[in-house]
């Protein structure tokens, strides 16, 4: 069996302390589900382009429009319970995706 390579997840909020602490919790939930190792690092709105740089998929608890190196999902979802089936199945699927080039 060929040995996985680590995800390398960016979760941020406002603050990187309080929704994306909530949000990295459920996002390591559906890594688990699906057999992905994750690395997830938190942070702040401000700082995502900065770190985008060494990660391989940026997860927001907020609306973010700049342009990023990498994929990024909104997942506000994950937060308020308001479509989280429709987000996860999202999450899953970018997961998935970027699991299998890493």
């Amino acid at each position: 069996m060929k040995a996985k390579k680590q995800v390398v997840i960016l979760v941020a909020c406002g603050s990187g302390i309080a929704t994306s602490t909530l949000a990295a919790d459920a996002i390591k939930d559906i890594c688990d589900e699906i057999g992905i190792d994750a690395v997830i690092k938190k942070s702040n709105m401000s700082e995502i382009l900065t770190k985008a740089q060494d990660v391989d998929v940026v997860f927001t608890t907020n609306k973010y429009s700049e342009t990023l190196p990498v994929p990024s999902l909104s997942v506000t979802s994950l937060i308020t319970g308001i479509g989280e089936d429709e987000i996860r199945k999202k999450c899953k699927e970018l997961l998935s995706k970027i699991a299998e080039n890493v």
